[in-house]
This record gives structure tokens, C-alpha cells and sequence, in this order.
């Protein structure tokens, strides 16, 4: 059964960003790490579709070859925890909304609940205002709600969508 996927969007906003965690932006060096991270950070979520470490690994090559949209790296950031990463905000320009969208924000489940998505976003959202962008879209699964209260505490609401979603 596939997973409904709502499409949401907000119009940016200049965001303030405690200087909670260390981040940096994510570079093509990072793809296996990212993968990892990807991987733990939706298995066993309504967002896992059974993927495998290869999947995953697969899915991040695509973001930063552009097969989501071409891949912004200046707002695109991603938080070391040691050898690991222990999140990512990754974003690409996708076409059909003809606006940059969330490719990817995720939380190794460790380390959740500790305000890392939420500051990566906020540093998307400053970094695309930095480069006049106006908005930001993002799908979400239907029913996961830790995202969809994050998403709509930062002032992201539903859209109409075409239907079209990238295949990740």
C-alpha cells in the first residue's frame, strides 16, 4: 500500500538559530555517511519502506547528482556527532513546484528530540533567503506526526499538489 504524501509550503522568513550544535554544510564526501544516517533515521518509521543500506545509499547519489532538482549545496547542512552524522537538511530545486523543497530531513533515532532538524531547517530557510528565494516545499507523510508538528510550527501549511512527488 503506498503512503499518502502531503505537500506542504511556507513563504521564508528570516529564522533565528540558537547556536545549539555545530553544523556545516553537506559536501559529496559525505554520501556514505549520509546514507547511514538516512537509513537508521527512517527504519522502523511510518517513512520505512523496507530499504536497504544500498537504497539508501542510492537515494543520496541521486540528490547530489540533481535527479530531485538541481542540489543547492549552500542550504543543504548536515550535524557531526563524532564518526557519525547525527542529522541532515537536504535540499534540492524542484521543478514541478518551481521552488526548492526538503529532499531529505533526518535524525539518527538517538539523537532525536533534541532540536537538530529543527535548526538545520531554520538554517535552509536563512541560506535560500540569502539567495532570494521566497518559499520552501516539502512532502510529508501522512501520519507522521513529529514531522507534521515541526513542519507546521515553522509556518509550513498544505498545498494543492499536482500529484507529482520525487521518487525518494
Amino acid at each position: 500500500m503506498s503512503k499518502r504524501r502531503v505537500s506542504m509550503e511556507m513563504a521564508l522568513e528570516r529564522q533565528t538559530t540558537p547556536a545549539s550544535f555545530a553544523s556545516r554544510a553537506a559536501v559529496p564526501s559525505d554520501k556514505e555517511a549520509l546514507a547511514v544516517l538516512l537509513y537508521s533515521a527512517y527504519r522502523g518509521t511510518i517513512d520505512d519502506e523496507g530499504d536497504s543500506f544500498a537504497d539508501a545509499l542510492v537515494e543520496i547519489e541521486k540528490t547530489f547528482r540533481g535527479e530531485y532538482g538541481r542540489f543547492p549545496p549552500e542550504a543543504s547542512f548536515v550535524v557531526e556527532d563524532g564518526e557519525f552524522l547525527s542529522s541532515a537538511c537536504l535540499v534540492s530545486f524542484f521543478e514541478p513546484h518551481a521552488a526548492p523543497l526538503v529532499v531529505f530531513l533526518m535524525t539518527r533515532p538517538e539523537a532525536k528530540r533534541r532540536g537538530l532538524a529543527r535548526q538545520l531547517l531554520r538554517q535552509s530557510i536563512n541560506a535560500l533567503l540569502d539567495t532570494g528565494t521566497s518559499r520552501l516545499t516539502l512532502f510529508v507523510t501522512d501520519g507522521n506526526e513529529p514531522a507534521e508538528r515541526l513542519y507546521e510550527a515553522l509556518g509550513f501549511h498544505p498545498i494543492e499538489d499536482s500529484g507529482l512527488t520525487p521518487d525518494c
